[in-house]
């Protein structure tokens, strides 16, 4: 909590505060890998982002340093950057779209390849199935959504979102049959069904058992749907399109509410639920601003607007469990956006008041008598009314909400192993300094070979410089051989 909540005892906190980010409290940098897409593993211990040069980093969300690196190493040409990433529910498992079309899906644990394949156009959008680790949804921009089961490399095609549907009136021998773009899609929750948002403004539903479709939603403007996410639970999803967000009840598939900019008209780059769903986000896709628009769902009101550096967003990720926004911007730069907390000490303790400046205090006649009977009545009286409170057993709608439902073989965190520096590791044995030396037996020999190199080498540098001729420099080369 010392992270999140500057040090403060959780108690203290107002519990009426709003729950939505204000501020940036850190920033992801590394020197090697340039974030351009970002998303969290289920419980938010892992924050993966994809990088400009082809790698796919995992950040150590406590720690805030990078993990591990997923990079193929063997690759002959230059890498294209990441354009999407995604996890498995596991967490076993991350799945990465290159810009040129390559898909890859990597074992978190050992850093190896379990699939890959190359698609005719850049993903914008690819998931792992929620229920079905095997299986992975590809959304490419200029081809066809496809369904890939990587155990045996099959490709299921949902051809039919991708034809426009005919037209009615003067447009109708132009529209119909017409192939058309595919900019988002999305499992549900369950993973049973697929939702696909292409460049018509149309939002098909399809079933993965038999790829039928079973709905579908025409948006208004008839303009491509950008961005498509569905709440944790299932209740509502968000369309994106030409400076609107739209969020629609999944189950009567209506319209709920719409949000949009009303001074600026703004265009959207990215949006995004909260981990409950009760908060709406719009990143803008204006160059030059990080600024990112939070609305209140119930009531469509704009709540704040976080303003960051003279850059553009390029993604956006809201934390499974915690109140902070993850965004990364054009620089390479993961911005980690956090609730700035004030203590409360009256939530804490009712009768707390905070002064100003020191009063004179006159205490009561029987306030430090050794027997205070206003504490023992109150007393009697908490124990009467005391109830058991389980904190121990996880609700179920509660977890069903944050997707914390228990996972067999779940992996949550990695180990913390160090990558050596290639300079380190590359020094010579015959290297006449003492400081190569040392280094080349941290990562050959082990660390206890280096304690005991370095201890010969102290050895040799003072009977370097001993001389017979001084008896004190004698006597402290026998305490030290005697040692």
């Amino acid at each position: 909590f010392r992270r999140y909540g500057s040090g403060m005892n959780k108690q203290l906190l107002d519990p009426f505060e709003a729950d939505y980010p204000e501020r940036i409290e850190d920033e992801l940098v590394h020197e090697k890998f340039q974030a351009r897409c970002c998303a969290f593993n289920r419980r938010g211990t892992l924050l993966a982002t994809g990088c400009q040069d082809g790698a796919a980093a995992l950040w150590d969300f406590d720690t805030r340093g990078v993990i591990k690196v997923l990079q193929d190493k063997k690759l002959q040409e230059i890498p294209a950057a990441i354009a999407a990433i995604g996890w498995s529910q596991d967490g076993r498992r991350i799945v990465t779209a290159e810009e040129r079309g390559r898909v890859r899906v990597w074992d978190v644990e050992n850093g190896t390849i379990l699939y890959e394949t190359n698609l005719d156009s850049t993903c914008l959008t690819v998931h792992i199935n929620p229920s079905n680790s095997s299986e992975i949804l590809a959304c490419p921009n200029c081809g066809v959504p496809t369904l890939i089961n990587i155990e045996d490399g099959s490709h299921r095609l949902i051809a039919g979102s991708h034809i426009a549907e005919p037209q009615v009136g003067s447009n109708a021998r132009k529209g119909a049959g017409e192939a058309i773009r595919n900019y988002a899609a999305s499992y549900s929750p369950s993973g049973a069904e697929v939702f696909v948002g292409n460049g018509k403004g149309m939002v098909s539903i399809w079933r993965v058992e038999d790829l039928e479709q079973i709905g579908s939603l025409q948006l208004p403007s008839n303009t491509a749907v950008r961005n498509f996410q569905l709440t944790r639970d299932g209740s509502y999803f968000l369309v994106s399109e030409t400076g609107k967000i739209r969020v629609y009840d999944s189950k009567q598939s209506t319209l709920y509410r719409e949000f949009f900019d009303q001074v600026n008209r703004t265009q959207w780059r990215k949006c995004c639920f909260s981990s409950d769903g009760n908060y709406v986000l719009g990143a803008t896709a204006e160059k030059g601003e990080h600024t990112i628009h939070i609305w209140y769902r119930e009531n469509g009101q704009l709540v704040h607007v976080l303003e960051g550096p003279k850059e553009s967003v390029w993604d956006l990720a809201w934390h499974p469990t915690r109140t902070i926004i993850a965004s990364c911007g054009q620089s390479g730069k993961v911005y980690i956006w956090a609730k700035q907390y004030s203590e409360n000490y009256s939530a804490f303790a009712p009768n707390f008041k905070e002064l100003e400046e020191n009063e004179e205090y006159i205490e009561r006649e029987d306030e430090f008598d050794l027997i205070d009977h206003h504490q023992i009545i109150k007393k009697k009286r908490e124990e009467e009314e005391a109830v058991e409170v389980d904190i121990t057993t996880l609700d179920e709608s509660t977890a069903q909400t944050y997707g914390l439902l228990e996972i067999p073989n779940e992996l949550v965190y990695l180990p913390a192993i160090p990558d050596p520096d290639q300079q380190m590791a590359t020094a010579k044995d015959d290297d006449p300094t003492p400081a190569a030396q040392i280094k080349t037996r941290v990562f050959k020999n082990g660390l206890e070979v280096q304690v005991i190199q370095a201890k010969r080498i102290a050895e040799s540098n003072l009977n370097r410089h001993v001389t017979d001729a001084d008896p004190v420099e004698q006597v402290k080369k026998q305490k030290l051989e005697s040692s």
